[in-house]
């Protein structure tokens, strides 16, 4: 036999081989060698589906080799957004009664929320091992561990809550403040850390609806009540102003009436006594 004829038999058995292996890694789940890309904002988890656990270090974004036997999964660490309203769209752009139902000691309230969550890269791994097929569909994800765990925080913070003040900026402020802050205490040691927690609305049921608008109209009366009789004091203190005010001008002419009356009364009883005015001269000289 040729030393050719070694060669080619040599390389025929390598690539053999090599197919066996790539059709191995295949089945085993991971991938054909070859290069794979990391999108900007993502990481790649890398499983060696041999050994059934993770690399030590991930994919940062970029092109980069994958081998045999490894599976890349692909992780984004971006800011994302969930969604619980009345007013959100499924996939078919039909509106989804969506929004948190929190149940209070009096009532039921629909609570329309939003907030933002992103991955700390640096626990992704830890993330994977805890959750595994779950956590490489985040949409999936979301729905199963994330979503619940929003409503829990939501129904946490405003179950012992009073409609009124649920309805008003300082109790949803309140309220956002204690979700946030139960979400991110159980989460941020697992890897998620929740920010930007918002409370759009809140709507009581049907039964608090009217009972609210009674209270309301009550309460209105009552305030209208209030401002009648606040009126009625004023008109009452400038009717008693004015009636002081009328008095003592009375007296004060009453007073400046009687002295010219007494004046009046002496200069009556002088006689006016007429003289020619040739005997006036008499009268001054005879003293």
């Amino acid at each position: 036999m040729s030393r050719r004829t070694l060669i080619i038999r040599g390389v025929l058995a390598l690539a053999v081989l090599g197919m066996i292996g790539i059709i191995f890694s295949v089945v085993s789940g991971g991938a054909i060698p070859g290069f794979t890309h990391i999108d900007p904002g993502n990481i790649g988890l890398v499983l060696d589906v041999y050994k059934g656990d993770l690399e030590a270090r991930p994919m940062s974004a970029g092109t980069h080799y994958q081998g045999p036997f490894e599976r890349v999964i692909e992780i984004p660490t971006m800011q994302r957004t969930i969604s619980l309203t009345d007013s959100d769209l499924d996939s078919d752009g039909n509106q989804v009664q969506n929004a948190v139902e929190v149940n209070t000691a009096s009532n039921m309230l629909r609570v329309d929320v939003s907030c933002q969550y992103h991955i700390d890269a640096d626990k992704a791994a830890d993330l994977w091992r805890s959750y595994h097929e779950q956590f490489e569909d985040l949409q999936n994800f979301e729905y199963v561990s994330l979503q619940p765990a929003v409503k829990e925080a939501v129904n946490y913070a405003m179950g012992d809550m009073d409609t009124t003040t649920a309805l008003t900026t300082v109790g949803k402020q309140e309220a956002e403040r204690e979700s946030l802050q139960s979400l991110n205490d159980e989460w941020v040691p697992k890897g998620i850390v929740f920010s930007n927690f918002m409370i759009r609305s809140v709507q009581p049921d049907d039964q608090s609806k009217n009972l609210l608008a009674s209270t309301l109209t009550e309460t209105q009366a009552i305030d209208n009540a209030k401002l009648a009789l606040e009126q009625q004091k004023i008109d009452n203190d400038t009717e008693i102003q004015m009636a002081t005010a009328d008095a003592k001008i009375n007296q004060l002419q009453n007073s400046t009436l009687t002295d010219l009356f007494v004046e009046d009364q002496l200069l009556s009883r002088v006689h006016q006594v007429y003289l020619p005015s040739n005997k006036l001269t008499g009268i001054f000289d005879s003293k």
